[in-house]
Formats: structure tokens, C-alpha cells, sequence
């Protein structure tokens, strides 16, 4: 199974969906929020960690990257791919609402 696969069947509850989609924005934030507020930055990556395993508890699995730590860097591949196709199903809709 590839890594986008496995991360992608660990995520299946809407409610963990959800939390990642906030959670994988925090912590990669922190990586430029170090350069000014370093305290600050440091707050969001337990911040972010404790969305995702919230979101684990609520689907009752563990997070991916127990498994594989690589997938810490899927996850911002799986973020950006579900919030494009979202965009296009939406456009769509659009499209044919407008027909």
C-alpha cells in the first residue's frame, strides 16, 4: 500500500477529517512562525499534534505516522489534495446549476 493510501484509509471519520484539516495548517505554520515568535511556535506543534490524535480517538485507530514516520510529510500532500477536490466538485455543482 502506498504511503498517500495508508494515510488516507487512517482518516475515514469525517469528525478526524476535520481536525487534520486544522491540525496539518497549524503545525506547518510553526515552521515560519519560529522566525518571529519562537514561544509562539512552539505552542502550535503540541497544539496541532493534540487536534490529530484527538481525531484518532474519536476514529479509534492510531495515527499514520506511528506506523510510518514519512508520513508526517504526506499529510500536507493529503490536506492539499482533498481541499482541490473539493474546490472542483464544488465547481462543478456551479457548473451545473448553471445548465
Amino acid at each position: 500500500m502506498s504511503l498517500y493510501r495508508h494515510y488516507d484509509s487512517a482518516h475515514n471519520h469525517p469528525v478526524n477529517r476535520a481536525l487534520h484539516m486544522l491540525a496539518i495548517p497549524v503545525g506547518f505554520s510553526s515552521l515560519i512562525v519560529v522566525w518571529w515568535h519562537w514561544k509562539i511556535a512552539l505552542l502550535l506543534v503540541p497544539a496541532a499534534f493534540a487536534m490529530a490524535w484527538l481525531g484518532h480517538l474519536i476514529e479509534g485507530n492510531k495515527p499514520a505516522f506511528l506506523s510510518n514516520p514519512a508520513h508526517v510529510f504526506v499529510a500536507p500532500l493529503w490536506l492539499l489534495r482533498k481541499l482541490i477536490r473539493r474546490a472542483k466538485s464544488s465547481d462543478s455543482n456551479n457548473v451545473a446549476e448553471e445548465l
